[in-house]
């Protein structure tokens, strides 16, 4: 028996334990008016026919599911049930996918009444942070609404998040003093969930390696920003100390070392002080002619002009390294140590 496994986000207010009872078509979670009826966490299980496919002479195809909501109390701005909640469903999400077969089913439907007039940032960021970070799909579900018209808060949802499946319902009838709004678009909430999690699945896989290449591509680029200050700043130091001919060169030798242990902090590596003068010794040494810095009038341009020649070498090794290496790999400080060496000794060449 196939397993739905829904989490029900949302504000206080916004209807989702009145979406649970109506899904579960049971009064199994306490609701109220206006006010954090959910004290906690809490899951509501059922086995229900799901009705799957097409319709045939308006009758659908049947299926048995067991279907686990886990209502969650309601989301508030600065408020400190919300970083215990969402450390909770952030567990939640983790024990489920452990423990359920990979063709059940994991989705959040975020709740946002319709009546409400915004949709605030700590929800927007709430949702394209959870998403990509447990890979779970989201279906943001406008409740107590009045009819299937999309209105104005829904049109701003959509802008901001395009990317994210929206759907309009009414769990529960409503009385109007015109006579009764019968409640609508459960059933098609649940089957289109199902039906369509595989594109929501593949969607938000797809959102998440778009986002993981532009993070990497932004990362690279503020390492080698960075990289450029600091050889600028051991060029200056290198000419403060390069007026003093011949003499200097140990000194300049000691500013490229701790220039390249600099640089690889920069990078997010791992390495020791013995790593970077067994680069410096081993490896750059000879790529650039050292012997011009004992000439008088030329030691402090050429002292600056060597430490910044080093500096933009392994500065350019560092970043090819860092493009043609994973995230996994990256982690490992022995293979980035033999990688950073031989592109160095390729450049030397």
């Amino acid at each position: 028996m196939k397993t739905i496994e829904i989490i029900v986000m949302g504000k206080t207010g916004a209807g989702k334990s009145t979406l649970i009872n109506s899904v579960l078509d049971e009064d199994l979670a306490p609701i109220g008016v206006g006010q954090a009826v959910t004290k906690k966490n809490q899951i509501y299980s059922k086995k229900i026919l799901l009705p799957l496919g097409e319709p045939k002479n308006n009758q659908y195809g049947m299926i048995g599911c067991k279907v686990n909501m886990y209502d969650t109390v309601g989301l508030e701005i600065d408020n400190i049930i919300t970083d215990s909640t969402l450390a909770e469903i952030q567990r939640h999400i983790e024990e489920t996918k452990a423990k359920t077969d990979s063709s059940d089913i994991h989705l959040v439907w975020f709740c946002v009444n319709d009546r409400s007039s915004r949709f605030e940032k700590y929800e927007l960021e709430l949702i394209r942070k959870l998403s990509i970070e447990y890979e779970i799909p989201f279906v943001i579900v406008l409740t107590q609404c009045y009819s299937d018209n999309e209105g104005d808060l829904e049109k701003k949802i959509r802008t901001i998040l395009p990317e994210v499946t929206r759907k309009r319902v009414l769990a529960k009838n409503y009385k109007t003093r015109g006579g009764e709004i019968v409640a609508f678009g459960i059933p098609e909430l649940l089957r289109n969930s199902v039906l369509n999690y595989s594109s929501l699945k593949v969607d938000l896989l797809e959102r998440k390696l778009n986002s993981l290449d532009e993070g990497r591509t932004a990362r690279i680029k503020q390492i080698e920003e960075e990289g450029k200050q600091i050889i600028s700043n051991y060029e200056s130091a290198a000419t403060k100390i390069g007026f003093v001919p011949g003499g200097c060169i140990p000194i300049v030798h000691g500013i490229c070392i701790k220039m390249i242990a600099d640089l690889n902090s920069a990078a997010g590596f791992k390495t020791s002080k013995n790593f970077a003068e067994d680069v410096f010794v081993n490896v750059i040494v000879g790529a650039i002619v050292t012997p011009f810095m004992i000439i008088p009038i030329l030691s402090a341009a050429v002292a600056a002009g060597y430490v910044g020649a080093v500096g933009e070498n392994y500065l350019k090794a560092m970043l090819n390294v860092i493009n043609l290496s994973s995230d996994r790999e990256l982690t490992n400080n022995a293979l980035i140590k033999e990688r950073l060496k031989h592109e160095l000794s390729a450049m030397k060449k």
